[in-house]
């Protein structure tokens, strides 16, 4: 599979991956996934993270910076900076935040019940599919979370990176967009969820299950794990929700 991170991009001909990058670190900021003074990772993270070059993100980042929703001083840390004015512009003008602001009128248990039938096709259709180099890959990334206990931020970065990988290996092009869209639901609850003691080696655990049973080529195995991924993230999704 040809760099699978970028690989449903390619219709788009006219962008540069600095351009689809710079997208895809806006999207984020639209759903919640970063949000304003949130530390971003370092450049070589990031350019592991999405596997591209280090010169992709500092073009990516140039572009949130002319925009006015990151700050980046030499020799320090970049930092989110996006103000509700500014994200309410790029909100008018994306169709990809006009959707998840409609998937957040759905009530938890409707979209996690979707989500199951979802990624629950996913995973055995990515068992039967995945390559050596997306196990690779999939492994990598396990690899970084192991590290990652006690950044919720860089996590969350991976884990959105890591189910959509999967997504990608399950060839099915509307699969992958609902999955992508259901997972933007509810971001800034996750993010609370994130920051309580041992939920970020929970879920590690709970890929490190999934990474193994794709290793095996096993779709019942793969679909077992998930769904049992998606009921934590459920219950500690539901039981923030109900606290707060």
């Amino acid at each position: 599979m040809d760099n699978p991170a970028f690989a449903f991009e390619k219709a788009l001909k006219n962008k540069t991956k600095k351009d689809v990058l710079a997208d895809k670190l806006v999207d984020m900021l639209l759903t919640g996934l970063l949000r304003e003074g949130d530390v971003l990772p370092s450049e070589r993270e990031l350019a592991q993270l999405f596997e591209v070059s280090r010169e992709t993100v500092r073009g990516a980042l140039a572009q949130l910076t002319a925009f006015g929703l990151i700050s980046v001083s030499h020799g320090s840390k970049t930092r989110i900076c996006a103000d509700e004015r500014a994200l309410a512009r790029f909100g008018e003008m994306r169709e990809g935040a006009v959707r998840a602001g409609e998937l957040e009128q759905f009530d938890v248990d409707c979209v996690f019940e979707s989500r199951i039938v979802v990624e629950a096709a996913i995973a055995r259709r990515a068992a039967i599919r995945i390559d050596a180099e997306g196990i690779q890959k999939l492994e990598r990334m396990l690899d970084a979370q192991s590290k990652l206990f006690d950044s919720p931020v860089y996590f969350q970065l991976s884990d959105q990176s890591f189910h959509k990988l999967i997504s990608e290996y399950a060839n099915n092009a509307l699969l992958l967009r609902y999955a992508g869209e259901l997972y933007d639901y509810g971001l800034n609850i996750r993010r609370q969820v994130m920051v309580e003691e041992g939920a970020i080696e929970r879920s590690y655990r709970e890929h490190a299950h999934i990474v193994d049973a794709l290793r095996r080529q096993d779709p019942d195995a793969a679909e077992r794990a998930m769904l049992a991924h998606l009921d934590s993230v459920y219950r500690t999704t539901k039981d923030k929700l109900t606290s707060g």
